[in-house]
């Protein structure tokens, strides 16, 4: 997994390079920026792969009417990568009919096969969402009060954007440093930073249609899925990028707000604008690196070393629930998830048990394991009750006992560490 995924990425950055419009200083910033370089790059998830189509698309952008359909092959991939991505996708399209419209060729027959391919991309997606179930996400979403909801869209920009991690701790994963050392300087950013775009993109209409289009996409986005993590917010600087790819292939056009931006001298921050905020990502770049390098994501790996030096790895291993998939992986086998009750590697959020682990109902699923079993190893994000030192047996009850043998705690994703018990019957 790891292999491909570096190969997409690098891909990625091959395509960038040889294709991107922009000077070598912008590129280099670009692609050692925190998003690139370790986001969607050390991190493995599918997000790299949107933005490879996304990408895809820009780079026929230039020649969009000779390869029209090609642009929307690309876009109607990126769509289904991702929901997000398919913000980004559905607003490039809708920005590509506005100007076929607006040029008098919408109804050419190239355009219209473009259009369809495009839709039957949307319609995979509505199928794959009307036979996935999404209660377990959605319900508790409803329940939350329309101001709530609204907090994490709006501030997706700013984040996105102005993204520095809290580097003073290991723990900066999906943190912002702003946020978290002065809430109300972030609250007043989070509002003039939509401002920026025009600022930005004021030499075409078109430009600026997009930008809005894909922000607003964005803010329904998070409203509905409540998605807040930085990979998600991270989509609002790739939608910075691919406007500032695409302007270079718009004439500029006179129109008042142009002409009021230039009387007002505020075109004049557009490179300052651009360059500074490359630099922020940079910056969060090399340090999220540095620390990736010092520090472990998870410490899944360092607990199946201890299992296998201690001779553990070949007995009866359990686990809850999501904390297992990792183990599963290093381990090549399935191990028993208590959530499940049967041979699990992945992940089923779905499950009704996933959502709402605590260590209290960790410890009913494992005494109701340890009446039909001897012994087991328990290695889990949940420690069992009293576990203040190691070796040292605690007898709960009068069918069971177990006791600590390793925890490890030193890892980047913060309450995520492997507790190593080893639990039989009296």
């Amino acid at each position: 997994m790891q292999f491909l995924h570096i190969l997409i990425s690098t891909s990625v950055v091959f395509l960038f390079l040889k294709k991107a419009p922009f000077r070598w200083v912008f590129k280099i910033l670009f692609i050692f920026g925190y998003f690139m370089i370790f986001e969607y790059n050390l991190i493995s998830r599918n997000y790299i792969l949107g933005i490879l189509f996304l990408f895809l698309a820009c780079s026929v952008f230039r020649d969009r009417r000779q390869k029209f359909v090609l642009l929307c092959v690309y876009l109607a991939l990126a769509a289904n990568v991702h929901l997000m991505f398919s913000v980004v996708a559905f607003a490039l399209f809708l920005t590509l009919l506005v100007e076929n419209w607006t040029d008098g060729r919408i109804f050419k027959r190239d355009f219209i096969i473009g259009y369809l391919l495009f839709i039957l991309g949307l319609a995979s997606i509505i199928v794959q969402i009307q036979y996935t179930d999404s209660d377990w996400l959605l319900e508790p979403i409803r329940q939350m009060p329309v101001s709530e909801r609204l907090v994490k869209g709006a501030a997706s920009l700013f984040k996105g954007w102005i993204n520095i991690p809290d580097f003073r701790t290991m723990f900066f994963w999906n943190s912002n440093y702003i946020v978290n050392v002065c809430r109300p300087v972030a609250s007043v950013l989070v509002v003039l930073i939509y401002i920026f775009p025009l600022l930005l993109f004021f030499k075409n209409r078109k430009t600026i249609f997009f930008v809005y289009v894909a922000l607003i996409g964005t803010q329904v986005f998070f409203f509905m899925t409540q998605r807040a993590a930085t990979r998600f917010q991270g989509i609002t600087f790739i939608i910075f990028m691919v406007a500032l790819w695409i302007e270079h292939y718009y004439r500029p056009e006179d129109y008042k707000l142009k002409d009021l931006l230039h009387s007002w001298k505020l075109t004049l921050f557009k490179n300052p604008i651009v360059y500074g905020i490359l630099l922020i990502q940079l910056f969060s770049g090399i340090c999220a690196y540095a620390m990736d390098y010092r520090y472990s994501f998870t410490s899944a790996r360092e607990t199946v070393d201890f299992l296998r030096k201690e001779g553990l790895s070949n007995r009866e291993i359990v686990s809850v629930t999501c904390d297992g998939t990792l183990l599963s992986a290093y381990l090549e086998r399935k191990i028993w998830f208590l959530c499940d009750a049967d041979y699990e590697s992945f992940c089923h959020w779905d499950s009704g048990c996933a959502g709402s682990v605590t260590p209290e109902k960790a410890f009913v699923l494992l005494s109701d394991y340890m009446q039909n079993h001897d012994n087991v190893i328990y290695v889990s994000y949940y420690p069992l009750p009293e576990t203040t030192e190691k070796g040292r047996w605690i007898k709960p009850n009068n069918q069971f006992r177990y006791r600590l043998l390793e925890k490890f705690d030193i890892n980047m994703v913060d309450k995520s560490y492997y507790y190593i018990f080893e639990v039989s019957k009296k």
